[in-house]
C-alpha cells in the first residue's frame, strides 16, 4: 500500500510539470530590439512550432534604406542560402518600414530573414517579432512528462488491482492442530475405573430358601 501511494505522488508531480511545461510552450514569443545588419550579410531570425501558428511582426530601417524581408522554410531557406532561390518564400515585402502578420499552416522550422536585395548594404533596423504557437523542444519535454506520469499512474493501478486479486485468492488459515499426546512428556495418570453400582438393599433382604427344616 506505501508502495502504491509513493508511485502515485511521483506520478501527480510528473503530470502537473507536464501541464506546466505545456502551458509555457504555448505562451507567445516576442522579439524586440534593435539589430545591425553588416554590409554584405543578412539578419535571420530562426524559431519551430508544432502545429499551426501565427507570425507578425513590425519592422523599421532607421537610416531609411529600403530592405527585403522575408518567411521561408527549410527548403526555401536553404535555396536562399545557396542562391538559387528555387523555392518561393512564404513571405515576401520590401519597404523602409514593414509591418505583417501571416498564418504558419503546419508544423516546422521557420527562418525570417531582412536583408537588401541586391546590394546588401548595412542596415540598421528596430524590429518587434512576435510568434504564436507550441514551441517544438518546450512542448516535446511536456510530452514525454505528461506520457510519464500517466504510464505510472496506469502502473499503480495494475498493482493495486493485482495485490487485491491476490488477498481475494489466498487460503482461509487453518486451525491450529491439538497438542500430541506421544509428545507430551508428562502425559496425565490414567483415570480410576469408576466401581460397581452397591446391590439394592430390597435384593439384599429376601427371604432364606424353605428347605422344611424346623427349630425348635
Amino acid at each position: 500500500m506505501k508502495r502504491s501511494y509513493f508511485l502515485v505522488a511521483i506520478a501527480s508531480l510528473q503530470i502537473i510539470l507536464g501541464s506546466i511545461t505545456l502551458i509555457g510552450a504555448a505562451q507567445p514569443v516576442q522579439m524586440t530590439q534593435n539589430v545591425v545588419v553588416l554590409q554584405g550579410n543578412y539578419y535571420v531570425f530562426e524559431f519551430g512550432i508544432l502545429g499551426t501558428g501565427r507570425l507578425s511582426g513590425n519592422l523599421s530601417e532607421l537610416q531609411g534604406v529600403s530592405f527585403d524581408l522575408f518567411v521561408f522554410d527549410d527548403a526555401g531557406y536553404a535555396s536562399f542560402r545557396d542562391g538559387s532561390n528555387s523555392v518561393a518564400p512564404l513571405f515576401e515585402q520590401s519597404g523602409t518600414r514593414i509591418l505583417f502578420a501571416m498564418n504558419l499552416t503546419g508544423s516546422g522550422q521557420y527562418h525570417v530573414v531582412a536583408v537588401d536585395v541586391p546590394q546588401r548594404r548595412e542596415l540598421q533596423i528596430q524590429l518587434d517579432l512576435v510568434v504564436v504557437g507550441l514551441k517544438t523542444g518546450e512542448t516535446i519535454v511536456a510530452l514525454i512528462v505528461l506520457v510519464g506520469g500517466l504510464a505510472l499512474v496506469g502502473a499503480t493501478l495494475m498493482l493495486s488491482v493485482w495485490s487485491w486479486r491476490r488477498t481475494r485468492s489466498a487460503p482461509a488459515p487453518t486451525p491450529a492442530p491439538g497438542p500430541d499426546a506421544a509428545a507430551d512428556p508428562f502425559p496425565d495418570p490414567p483415570l480410576d475405573p469408576l466401581p460397581d453400582p452397591l446391590p439394592d438393599p430390597q435384593e439384599a433382604a429376601q427371604d432364606p430358601p424353605n428347605d422344611n427344616t424346623r427349630i425348635y
